[in-house]
């Protein structure tokens, strides 16, 4: 009994911790919208209570919530100022997360492959006069120049983006955010790109999501499914991807 009141207590106190870190992050984009605080200060409480709810949602098994906040981190991750329209895309995610979290409280089911279409494409790229696909793009790369060319090229090219930095987590966030595609990095820490192809090939649940590997050098790759082709980066990438989502079916 001492144990299960206990849990009780710790979920209450969770739920109430993300309610927290919810208003204090809508509160800061309205005082940003009101002229009340600087673009960066608003920014800043804005990056810190994501992380928190990250966190939380994390250490309870707040499913929905926990892949929701790691799409909101991806969205402002290239972030410097806020603007009025970043704004707007800041609280329409709070309004998504304050959904996750409502499931969690009656412990209902909420589709959130179907929410995550609804979400703004990324922030933080300039990239003008693209019209926007249906199209989702699971870019699984680590952090670096590399990763925000290909994610510029495949933002001009109208796709929504999101951006993974570990085979890890993209074997965790992929079951649920079910993209249209994932494009991997051969080399990764951790397990290798080939080794996430192979582990999404094997798996029921993701089998039937098409994926793509980046290699730089020409020479074979073994070990690699027979049906997950390979991108080479270089002048051609956009109109490659595009060649390999038109066989893939995407296109």
């Amino acid at each position: 009994m001492v144990d299960s009141d206990l849990v009780e207590e710790l979920r209450t106190e969770a739920i109430d911790t993300v309610e927290d870190r919810l208003h204090n992050l809508q509160e800061a984009v309205q005082q940003y919208l009101d002229g009340i605080i600087r673009s960066s200060d608003a920014l800043a409480v804005v990056r810190l209570e994501a992380h928190s709810l990250k966190t939380v949602a994390a250490s309870f098994e707040m499913k929905a919530l926990k892949v929701l906040c790691h799409r909101f981190e991806d969205y402002f991750f290239n972030v410097k100022d806020l603007t009025p329209e970043i704004s707007k895309d800041i609280l329409y995610f709070a309004d998504r997360m304050s959904e996750c979290l409502d499931a969690f409280v009656n412990n209902t089911e909420i589709d959130v492959s179907q929410m995550m279409r609804k979400l703004p494409n990324k922030a933080g790229f300039d990239v003008a006069d693209v019209t926007v696909t249906d199209i989702e793009v699971m870019l699984v790369m680590e952090p670096g120049l590399a990763t925000k060319i290909v994610t510029r090229e495949l933002l001009e090219c109208g796709y929504r983006m999101i951006n993974v930095a570990s085979t890890m987590d993209a074997i965790q966030l992929i079951p649920s955010m079910r993209p249209d595609a994932v494009i991997v990095s051969r080399v990764m820490p951790e397990l290798t790109g080939v080794d996430l192809a192979c582990a999404l090939r094997a798996m029921p649940t993701t089998r039937d999501i098409p994926v793509a590997l980046i290699a730089t050098e020409n020479r074979e790759i073994t070990d690699l499914p027979i049906d997950v082709p390979v991108l080479r980066k270089g002048a051609r990438f956009a109109d490659d991807v595009a060649d390999v989502f038109v066989k893939l079916g995407i296109l």
